[in-house]
């Protein structure tokens, strides 16, 4: 801590004024901090006696059970999930890519799909789904937020457990903390715990059970507290998929980074944001759904608020990643029909270079500054700043200039042999081929 001062009550009730005055929908804002409560508040239609639906706060209850289920024995976080649903799982038909997905990998949002499986067609078993739909890259490589990975851990923990995610929980740590009865998650059409969005539960619920995680962090001792350390801890990258600066921060297991802290986050502005330098726990439930970066205007509010509290910390996580490559990789087939993928680089600048049967294209790039140049077959002048999102993923998020104004974005996660490669076009009607994913092997 940059100075001896914490938040006084009066500080947090100044936030809450400012949380008001804002004109977003805060349902509400309670603090606390190491153990004593500054302030709690709740705003029309909603009031202490409501539940609330906590969105994908419910993600990391999940991951806490999935805790209790290690230090109890029950799994380890390097088993392959299929082996516990050898009813979905059938290793003479299924992809080795789901075959050897773990749970570990779900808990960091890194499985072989690119979207939430039960999506797709949402009249089949949800569970079923995260097995049925066909992969399309390697576990373990790249962040994609994938809302049926926690959806099948709840189900886990059912499977092993015999019971719901709180129930266990209940029996493990919440009702220690005279965590509310009511509190439930909502089913599935096939009966299964909606473990990546369903938890309804009061917002002291959320308070409680974050100064638990927060004292057991600072205190515990045995596998579930390590293993909460890792949880909150940076484990993968999310600068190439967050909307917002805070979601940029990175990813632990189902527990988001952000600056200075982390937190629990649920869709429409849920939120229980952990600052551990002060010791304070923060809680905000909202409805910000229809609210065009209403989030990130939550979190800079909070921020804000707390500013002359905080340590000043970088923009985003920096890390440092090879400083000479000179690799050549043999790409699987793909609809984006590149065959070939080169990277080149050093510690200033690089080059990445993509063929196929058709075309070649070549993005220069420099770790210093925009390297600006021309994107051949298709004459776009285009800008490249390149940073290592952890030590083996680079990050090239490509910004086209001129006419067709947009931008593309390249995320390349490095292994001893291979590399996988992720892309994503944000322009109307050019540079279809730079979506999707690539699996390549080194020459």
């Amino acid at each position: 801590m940059h100075n001896n001062k914490i938040p006084s009550k009066e500080h947090m009730e100044q936030l809450w004024l400012r949380l008001k005055e804002s004109g977003l929908p805060i349902h509400s804002f309670l603090a606390e901090q190491g153990g004593t409560l500054l302030t709690e508040n709740y705003q029309a239609p909603y009031t202490k006696q409501d539940l609330h639906r906590m969105f994908s706060i419910t993600k990391s209850f999940c991951s806490l059970a999935v805790g209790y289920l290690l230090e109890d024995g029950l799994i380890s976080l390097s088993d392959p999930i299929t082996g516990y649903f050898p009813e979905y799982s059938d290793a003479e038909t299924k992809s080795p890519w789901l075959m050897n997905m773990t749970i570990q990998q779900m808990l960091m949002m890194q499985t072989c799909h690119s979207s939430t499986t039960y999506k797709i067609d949402r009249q089949k078993n949800w569970v079923e789904s995260f097995f049925l739909v066909p992969p399309t890259h390697k576990s373990g490589e790249t962040f994609l937020y994938d809302t049926s990975a926690a959806h099948t851990l709840a189900a886990l923990v059912k499977k092993l457990t015999g019971k719901g995610v709180l129930d266990y929980l209940r029996e493990k740590c919440l009702d220690k903390l005279d965590f509310s009865k009511d509190a439930y998650i909502i089913k599935d059409p096939f009966g299964s715990e909606m473990g990546g969005s369903g938890l309804m539960a009061y917002s002291l619920d959320l308070l409680k059970t974050g100064r638990f995680c927060m004292n057991t962090l600072k205190h515990g001792t045995g596998v579930f507290a390590d293993y909460l350390r890792d949880a909150v801890s940076f484990q993968v990258p999310t600068i190439h998929f967050g909307q917002t600066l805070d979601e940029k921060q990175g990813y632990g297991y189902q527990i988001w980074q952000i600056r200075n802290g982390f937190a629990m986050y649920g869709m429409g502005s849920q939120y229980v944001l952990f600052y551990p330098e002060l010791d304070m726990v923060i809680v905000i439930t909202a409805n910000t759904q229809n609210i065009r970066g209403g989030q990130q205007k939550i979190l800079d509010l909070v921020r804000d608020g707390l500013k002359e509290f905080l340590s000043p910390v970088p923009s985003f996580p920096v890390f440092s990643g090879p400083s000479h490559l000179n690799a050549v990789y043999r790409l699987l087939p793909g609809r984006q029909r590149f065959t070939r993928l080169a990277l080149s680089l050093d510690s200033k600048e690089g080059s990445l270079t993509l063929s196929g049967p058709d075309k070649t294209y070549t993005f220069s790039f420099s770790f210093t500054e925009p390297a600006v140049s021309i994107l051949n077959g298709y004459k776009q002048r285009i800008a490249v700043k390149a940073l290592w999102a952890d030590s083996r993923t680079l990050y090239l998020p490509v910004s086209v200039v001129g006419e067709y104004v947009g931008s593309i974005h390249i995320l390349l996660t490095l292994s001893e042999d291979g590399i996988t490669v992720w892309m994503k076009k944000i322009e109307e009607t050019l540079f279809h081929e730079f979506s999707g994913f690539l699996t390549g092997f080194k020459e």
